[in-house]
């Protein structure tokens, strides 16, 4: 008799390219299927159909240069998760989506960076990245979404990851508290090919803060290519998918969003499109 445990099947939604708005709200769909316990742990790959700006959930739309960011066709969107705001342009964008209800996940925001961010760690390692994995929570200043550098990558958090202090990853998450449902998270990151840093001074300088921005610019993200001119999305999100299969356990197989999940995704979309949600803080 096979005595094996059986493998975990959790769904990967292939790369594909999108706007902005059903971005945020295919995200907030599967999170809603998988607290619902209708959809399995789920990691997306997905782009962006244009250079965008997603700000927290949390955080004052007067952070960023919205003018010129109408000026340069560039969409800002509010994401469902906290956090501060991110460019979106030469990357892999992921969203994984789990019950808090099982080990390693939890209700604790830092249990769940750790966890999530070690399979990025390996598979950044396995792409050849001396990487670092950040051990230090951030200080008020720094974690605060309406105080300091609006930028996600401007400061490296509790368990995301570094290469020479620089960070190559930024994250952000969300709790749905186990109430009639189970209980699940939402983490959506994004992992910078190449950096545009003529477009973030522009979305991110307002008022004063264009000098002490700029200067922050260099040492506080940077893309893969940096590293390895040889990297590409493909061989990013393969590494992606290799490493948690390996950290949780799990086989990973292809999927798409269900027929539930895009028709919520669709009627979300209209509140991502909203002035209403984009400028509520």
């Amino acid at each position: 008799m096979n005595t094996r445990a059986a493998v975990s099947v959790w769904r990967l939604i292939e790369y594909s390219v999108n706007d902005a708005s059903f971005n945020m709200a295919a995200d907030e769909a599967v999170a809603a299927m998988v607290e619902a316990g209708v959809s399995p742990p789920t990691l997306r790959f997905y782009g962006w159909a244009v250079p965008s700006v997603t700000i927290g959930a949390f955080q004052r739309i007067g952070t960023i240069n919205t003018e010129a960011c109408r000026a340069m066709n560039c969409p800002v969107v509010r994401r469902p998760t906290g956090g501060r705001a991110i460019v979106h342009d030469d990357e892999l964008t992921f969203s994984f989506s789990t019950g808090t209800h099982t080990a390693p996940f939890s209700e604790s925001v830092l249990d769940n960076y750790k966890a999530i961010g070690s399979a990025f760690f390996l598979a950044f390692k396995r792409l050849g990245l001396s990487c670092e994995m950040t051990q230090r929570r951030l200080r008020r200043s720094e974690a605060s979404p309406s105080t300091g550098n609006p930028m996600c990558f401007s400061a490296a958090s509790y368990s995301e990851i570094t290469i020479s202090g620089r960070k190559i990853l930024g994250a952000a998450q969300k709790i749905y508290p186990q109430k009639v449902c189970k209980g699940a998270l939402l983490e959506q990151g994004s992992i910078p090919l190449s950096v545009n840093h003529a477009m973030l001074l522009t979305v991110f300088t307002t008022g004063g803060a264009g000098l002490e921005f700029s200067n922050s610019l260099d040492g506080g993200l940077a893309g893969l290519r940096e590293f390895d001119k040889s990297i590409t999305l493909s061989s990013v999100a393969t590494a992606v998918v290799d490493a948690f299969g390996d950290v949780f356990s799990v086989c990973l197989q292809s999927g798409h969003l269900s027929e539930e999940e895009l028709s919520l995704a669709v009627e979300l979309q209209k509140k991502y499109q909203s002035q209403q949600w984009t400028f509520r803080k």
